[in-house]
């Protein structure tokens, strides 16, 4: 399995904020006096994006997360060491503020799905990806029902070139 990650970033003007913070931010942790004042101001230094306080309950109700995964492969029935991934996928999972809201979700309902469908689980092997963990189970339901949504946006197009 081959993965690559990509970040959107807004524009040229984004890009140039961005690399300008990251060479003060690199510059400043180089030094015992810059981390002092990174971690002392984090607002100040962070365009009042951090703060010591933590989120307020607005800012948690007013955020949500939004992932788009790409993915490549082959359709049925076709062999993978003949040639090239002919079949394209597109995925999206959708849900509340991922830090306080969305991860408390997700991590008690697997442990609820752990404990109620341990018949569902694999019962052979070492250790297992969540995916392959859960794949027999009614986990994705239960994220559903809690607010993470995950959805196909754009079937397996076969055969493109």
């Amino acid at each position: 399995v081959q993965y690559s990650a990509y970040v959107g970033v807004g524009g040229l003007f984004s890009i140039v904020k961005l690399f300008c913070g990251g060479v003060l931010f690199w510059f400043m942790v180089k030094f015992g006096l810059g981390r002092k004042l990174l971690t002392t101001f984090p607002s100040f230094f962070s365009f009042g994006l951090f703060s010591k306080a933590g989120p307020t309950m607005k800012q948690i109700e007013n955020t949500c997360f939004s992932l788009t995964f790409f993915g490549e492969g082959y359709s049925d029935g076709t062999d993978p060491s003949q040639g090239r991934p002919n079949a394209k996928i597109c995925t999206q999972v959708i849900g509340a503020e991922p830090g306080y809201v969305a991860t408390v979700s997700a991590m008690v309902q697997a442990a609820v799905t752990l404990l109620n469908e341990l018949h569902s689980l694999p019962r052979r092997g070492g250790v297992y990806t969540p995916g392959a963990a859960f794949y027999k189970t009614s986990l994705i339901d239960r994220l559903h029902n809690y607010g993470i949504k995950f959805s196909v946006t754009k079937l397996p197009v076969a055969h493109y070139q």
